[in-house]
């Protein structure tokens, strides 16, 4: 019997396993900054004041009907936002955003300053888009999902724009920023 099937074999109940200690939230964080992500910013409107934030918990979700899932942190204020309007747009940063995704971050003006740097327009729904951004999905809020610290924001995609030119995305890895590289390349 191989040493996979001998642990299958001898799985501990589940009950168990959730009342067992949780993995701390240091080891957790040290663990997901190895796990690289797209930069995005995901914007949202109230209809008088755009708001947005930097975020790499975004995903596809369906194709048919297009779909995508954005994870937003309760704390803030795009989350009432979203939460508030049902819509949102979710930009897809280049690597000469890299500002901008700081800025969105947290470090940077306060929420009605935030969109003065760009070039910003709106879509179908209203939402911000950011013209120079790889790609930008003006989405409907389809579903909202909370759990724990944050909600899972299912974005039904209503229109999409796409930069005709040729940018290496934004990527967020080991705590900093980054991009693709060919193979036996290596980040400065």
């Amino acid at each position: 019997m191989m040493a996979l099937e001998a642990a299958a074999a001898a799985l501990p109940p589940l009950q168990a396993l959730r009342r067992a200690a949780c993995l701390p939230p240091g080891d957790f964080r040290m663990a997901m900054r190895r796990l690289a992500g797209a930069v995005c910013i995901v914007g949202t409107t109230d209809g008088q004041r755009p708001t947005g934030l930097t975020a790499t918990a975004v995903t596809a979700l369906s194709a048919e009907p297009a779909r995508l899932l954005a994870c937003i942190n309760l704390k803030g204020s795009t989350f009432r936002s979203i939460a508030d309007s049902r819509r949102m747009s979710v930009n897809l940063l280049a690597l000469h955003h890299s500002d901008l995704a700081t800025r969105f971050g947290g470090a940077g003006p306060g929420a009605g300053e935030l969109f003065e740097p760009g070039r910003w327009d709106t879509l179908t729904t209203g939402a911000p888009i950011l013209r120079d951004a790889l790609v930008s999905f003006d989405c409907v809020v389809d579903e909202m999902m909370v759990a724990h610290s944050h909600a899972v924001m299912i974005g039904e995609i209503k229109s999409v724009q796409m930069h005709p030119g040729r940018h290496a995305p934004l990527l967020y890895a080991d705590g900093r920023y980054t991009t693709l590289h060919p193979q036996g390349e290596t980040t400065p």
